[in-house]
């Protein structure tokens, strides 16, 4: 087990590279020092579970990395829909049953282009911001953008015209 001073020594010696990998990890600079006192903190409390300084650094690396991916998951809630755009796709339209809501748009959801499906999936259930999806799916963000917009119309009308037809 390393000593509170060991630990104060190997920080202040790895901070500097910390916030490069954090800066070329997240490729947002606001972001970076946000990481590095999260990864500080964490790396704090669980100093105790090093048994030498040897790979210390290397664990540094790997708390900072998963304060990271921790952040990514989390779900973004806020959605800037200034002219109400947005909120007119999510009107409950006369004829539409909410009890039968989940099951058409779980079915609608298989009926989707896959392209379309996986981008929808990673923004909408999986938390995820668009800059990451488009880093998943290989592709720009405004393509992602694109795809859950036409998702989300093209499930609409799946959904709408079953609801039509009741």
């Amino acid at each position: 087990m390393i000593t509170d001073q060991e630990f104060t020594d190997l920080w202040t010696d790895t901070v500097r590279p910390l916030r490069s990998y954090a800066l070329w990890l997240s490729r947002d600079a606001r972001m970076v020092d946000d990481l590095v006192q999260q990864t500080a903190l964490q790396a704090w409390e669980a100093r105790h579970t090093l048994r030498s300084a040897g790979n210390a650094r290397a664990w540094l690396f790997v708390i900072l990395r998963n304060c990271l991916y921790s952040r990514l998951r989390r779900p973004q809630f806020e959605v800037e829909d200034p002219d109400g755009t947005l909120m007119e796709n999510f009107a409950i339209y006369p004829g539409y049953h909410a009890e039968t809501d989940l099951a058409e748009v779980r079915v609608a959801m298989k009926d989707l282009p896959e392209k379309q499906r996986r981008a929808l999936t990673h923004v909408v259930f999986g938390g995820l911001s668009y800059a990451e999806t488009a880093r998943l799916c290989s592709c720009k963000e405004g393509t992602i953008k694109s795809r859950i917009a036409r998702a989300r119309e093209l499930l609409l009308q799946m959904v709408m015209g079953k609801a039509a037809t009741k």
